[in-house]
């Protein structure tokens, strides 16, 4: 089955050849890197937005938060529709959107323009978002989705450890506006090699927009299902708080200038590479539920060692981010593969739903540290230790009571 159609004429022959699984994997970590990306890569400038627009930190913030309320919003209506069209359509309109959107945000004369032009870049995001989990089950069965999934962990792993660092660069060498004219030209890069994908879906809807839309309650009715999107969700919330409020608990709080911070910051995200990398070493010899469960212990520990040593110092307040990073790495492969194994169809419905929970979650964990709160470092400990002693009990709960495929056991 080919994926991708070359566009080249003299290509023609190897048109009909199946090419490199590689090269699926490295579609959908690129259009899986657009939230991260459009985040992590202005980080470094909030705190001298904030003096640029003359404004509070929360509305510089804001364009934070409500790009990912926005992002998971918008995906949970282009997935049903890519149930209905496939997935490629989907594509074709999302990012040429996210393009337009990050031109404008280039151009914003305020914050509130450039908090509406965020909105409409996380439209255009959530389609991307919205297919590319539904794209892996299109293509890969079983362990080698899981597997799948922890080669994109990997490769989005990256983002986090790069984009602050070349944010601060970009920012000294141009200034904020410089960012999001990176992002413009990412997202066309993104789009000229969406152009030679070929659609994977081939179970498509025959249902009207409505009613291919109403199949998101259909999927969310499902007890396995959304007791397990809750499980999994509420251990998101910390870290996007934390990459919310990260510049101002490094720069403001802690000290550090906006260069070291981005060191600090790619410095923590790399233990998100080491868990996907660790989750492909371990999957081999640990069952997947018994590893998810060791995972909400790590991202337990993490929340007491946040409350415990995250005020003696930036590298220890890291090194107990770096542990929820680490776990949560580790857990989200198995965890999303399982998630998808609750449903036999509906498959783009299910992948909307699980990455807008994420995020949507994760968004009102931003706004929430980003309120003036005079220890952030205190907050999100809390944030951390609270949210994960509750997920580990639903989790226990949950665990019985959903379908289990035998490898899982």
């Amino acid at each position: 089955m080919d994926h991708f159609v070359p566009a080249a004429p003299e290509a023609a022959e190897k048109s009909r050849k199946q090419l490199s699984e590689r090269m699926i994997v490295g579609l959908v970590a690129a259009i899986a890197s657009f939230p991260a990306l459009s985040t992590d890569l202005y980080l470094p400038a909030l705190p001298t937005m904030s003096e640029h627009f003359n404004c509070s930190e929360f509305l510089v913030s804001l364009s934070l938060s409500v790009f990912f309320i926005s992002i998971s919003i918008s995906s949970l209506f282009w997935g049903p529709l890519s149930d209905k069209y496939g997935r490629k359509p989907i594509l074709m309109i999302g990012i040429p959107l996210y393009i337009v959107s990050s031109v404008f945000c280039t151009m914003s004369a305020n914050v509130f323009q450039l908090i509406a032009a965020r909105v409409f870049q996380a439209v255009g995001a959530g389609a991307a978002m919205a297919v590319n989990m539904a794209i892996v089950k299109d293509v890969f069965p079983g362990r080698k989705r899981e597997r799948t999934f922890a080669l994109v962990t990997v490769l989005n792993g990256v983002i986090p450890i790069l984009a602050p660092s070349i944010g601060a660069y970009i920012i000294k060498l141009t200034s904020w506006r410089g960012s999001f004219a990176v992002l413009t030209a990412i997202g066309a890069l993104v789009f000229v090699f969406s152009l030679f994908l070929k659609e994977t879906s081939t179970d498509r809807s025959d249902l009207n927009v409505f009613q291919t839309t109403f199949r998101l309650w259909v999927v969310m009715k499902n007890p396995g299902f959304y007791r397990l999107i809750i499980a999994f969700s509420v251990v998101s919330i910390p870290l996007l708080a934390f990459i919310g409020a990260s510049s101002f608990i490094f720069i403001n709080q802690l000290g550090l200038s906006e260069k070291v911070y981005g060191v600090y910051f790619g410095a923590t995200a790399v233990f998100f590479i080491f868990g996907g990398v660790a989750y492909l070493f371990l999957h081999k010899f640990v069952k997947p539920l018994g590893l998810i469960t060791v995972c909400y212990f790590g991202s337990l520990l993490s929340g007491i060692l946040i409350l415990a040593v995250g005020q003696l110092g930036p590298t220890l307040f890291a090194l107990s981010i770096a542990c929820g990073y680490l776990s949560v790495s580790i857990s989200r492969p198995p965890s999303s593969s399982l998630l998808l194994e609750q449903q036999d169809r509906d498959t783009g419905s299910a992948s909307s739903l699980i990455q807008s929970s994420f995020l949507l979650t994760g968004s009102m964990g931003m706004m929430f540290i980003s309120l003036d709160w005079s220890d952030r470092i205190l907050v999100l400990g809390i944030m951390s230790f609270v949210l994960n002693l509750g997920g580990l009990f639903l989790w226990f709960y949950t665990k019985k009571r959903c379908r289990v495929p035998r490898h899982f056991i």
